[in-house]
């Protein structure tokens, strides 16, 4: 297959850098491993994990050890006070298992809660107390641990405690977020009690940190599990917090919080079998009906890239956004037409729609119901015994509501702004209700059905057209995954019916664009390694060779860690 001749080329080069690197150059380099790798947002979490493979830990083991170490020295991104998606292979089964630990809104939540006018000027669902939903992450990792995992609690945590008390260099992507949000997080916060600031600035990168709240909690978490935050200290301090400034979460919700299984979004891709997360993320469906819709056209031959690949593959984004804004939500609350959003002949009437030469300027919700027949930081990691986890969470922007925990230090999510102001929309806000989602961890397997690629980024809605990108960049251009992670990127998306700007990294050539632009797409050039075309990081499986390749986003500061 024309993409082991690709791994063979870099081989050399890759060995003789070692088994770990960060591209800070932005120059593709895959990280090769035969027993175990993690690729995640940042080079510490991803010696976290491998540290728990070299103890003999499996990979969901792994995968939590990460996660909480994720939560020290990425605050900005994900931590307890967030929520998330997991997708778990195990070795020898032919079922994926997708979990679901997004957060909910607490019982006080109404459909209008967003839709007057002095709510949008206070942006109450961004940044205020009323933006939180109940978090999901402690229950999520905890489950997987639990019916997954080899090791106790305490175990995977260890190094995620141990960074909290040492310290670890401040990342400059946290450093960035903190100076952006600084007027957020100085109204709503002491700063002087707070770690990624110092005399009341951001902090430097490279600065030392130490984080003695989270130390407190993840002790008291490693001591009593689940409860210490959803029955316990450390959930008592958010709720306290939370009504100190006008909100309404109570302890109640936090226990009513429940952890979900769900079937998760298939479809295929040129053969190769696509797993990502269903419902409430749109992620898994909506990157499905994209490469259904784009499998009708041979992008191999087109180029990538080229004028032709791009316009074809962004009227794609725009149909498939079309469906996602029209039906997709919480699957509790709401009858989702699942099989026909991810079905190949749905896909074939939207890509009989396009045009060769004309952008579509007016873009109508389909019909998938005929079709019937009765979705940040994202994390992947593989170990020798074949088992595969992929996991993506958040607490939506970079320090959620900007609110941070006086007592324990985690970020709270605002997760409450991923529902919609219209009280009328499908994701309204309604108590207990999971707000849609973007996140799409993946697992992918080639036609033989062997374990070929897991992937996912962070990225807000445009991690689903990332995916596509990647996806296709993998199977239809041969590229290695580092190469198919650095590539440049482009987004488009329909909203009310009507296209969005087609938004660009500055590498793609003004020849290329002026096609387009003559095609009628209304073009937006954004920075080269654009921080808003998020942070992907890959595992990519060589059979042949026997070995994982592992590629982490230049965009961020990502590392994929393997031995």
């Amino acid at each position: 297959m024309k993409r082991f001749s690709v791994f063979l080329m870099v081989l050399v080069l890759v060995l003789s850098l070692g088994t770990a690197c960060v591209a800070k150059d932005h120059s593709p380099v895959d990280v090769t491993a035969k027993q175990g790798m993690v690729a995640a947002a940042n080079r510490l979490a991803s010696e976290a994990g491998i540290e728990i493979l070299k103890q003999g830990g499996n990979a969901v083991d792994a995968a939590v050890a990460t996660a909480f170490a994720l939560n020290v020295v990425e605050s900005n991104a994900s931590g307890i006070g967030g929520g998330g998606f997991m997708l778990v292979k195990m070795a020898g089964s032919d079922k994926v298992i997708a979990i679901d630990y997004r957060e909910m809104a607490p019982a006080a939540a109404t459909k209008d809660m967003y839709a007057s006018a002095e709510a949008k000027e206070k942006n109450l669902s961004k940044y205020s107390p009323f933006a939180v939903g109940v978090p999901g992450t402690v229950a999520g990792l905890t489950f997987a641990l639990e019916q997954y995992g080899t090791m106790t609690l305490a175990e995977v945590m260890a190094p995620a405690i141990r960074y909290a008390e040492e310290g670890f260099p401040l990342a400059e992507v946290t450093s960035e977020a903190a100076e952006s949000h600084f007027d957020t997080l100085s109204e709503l916060n002491d700063l002087s009690k707070v770690v990624f600031f110092k005399e009341g600035l951001p902090a430097e990168p490279g600065t030392l940190i130490k984080q003695p709240g989270l130390v407190k909690a993840f002790k008291l978490l490693a001591r009593d599990g689940a409860k210490a935050f959803y029955e316990g200290p450390i959930g008592e301090s958010m709720v306290n917090r939370i009504q100190e400034l006008g909100g309404k979460m109570t302890m109640e919700d936090l226990k009513n919080y429940t952890v979900a299984l769900r079937e998760p979004a298939e479809g295929t891709y040129r053969d190769y079998q696509i797993y990502s997360m269903s419902p409430p993320s749109s992620g898994g469906v909506t990157l499905v009906e994209i490469l259904n819709i784009l499998e009708n056209f041979p992008l191999s031959k087109w180029g990538h890239n080229t004028p032709r690949t791009m316009h074809y593959m962004t009227e794609a984004f725009k149909m498939a956004f079309a469906d996602r804004s029209a039906f997709l939500g919480d699957p509790d609350f709401l009858d989702i037409p699942l099989e026909g959003m991810t079905s190949k002949e749905y896909a074939k009437t939207l890509a009989a729609k396009i045009d060769s030469y004309k952008a579509m300027q007016e873009i109508p919700t389909g019909d998938p119901s005929m079709y019937e027949h009765h979705s940040t930081t994202h994390t992947s990691v593989a170990d020798v015994q074949g088992n595969l986890v992929a996991f993506t969470q958040t607490v939506n922007y970079f320090f959620g509501a900007s609110i941070i925990d006086p007592e324990y230090g985690f970020v709270y999510n605002n997760e409450m702004d991923d529902f919609s102001k219209n009280p009328a929309s499908v994701n309204a806000p309604e108590p207990g209700k999971r707000p849609l989602s973007s996140m799409s961890p993946s697992i992918v397997l080639d036609p033989e059905g062997v374990p070929f690629l897991i992937a996912g980024t962070p990225g807000a809605w445009r991690i689903i057209t990332s995916m596509a990108e990647i996806i296709t960049n993998l199977v239809d251009f041969g590229m290695s995954i580092d190469e198919a992670i650095e590539a440049p990127r482009f987004t488009c998306r329909a909203i009310g019916g009507k296209p969005d700007n087609l938004q660009v990294e500055s590498r793609i050539p003004e020849s290329t664009l002026s096609y387009l632009a003559f095609r009628g797409h209304d073009i937006k050039v954004r920075n080269d390694y654009d921080l808003y075309f998020g942070g992907a990081q890959g595992i990519l499986f060589d059979p042949l060779n026997d070995l994982l390749m592992g590629g982490a986003d230049s965009r961020r500061d990502g590392a994929a860690v393997g031995y």
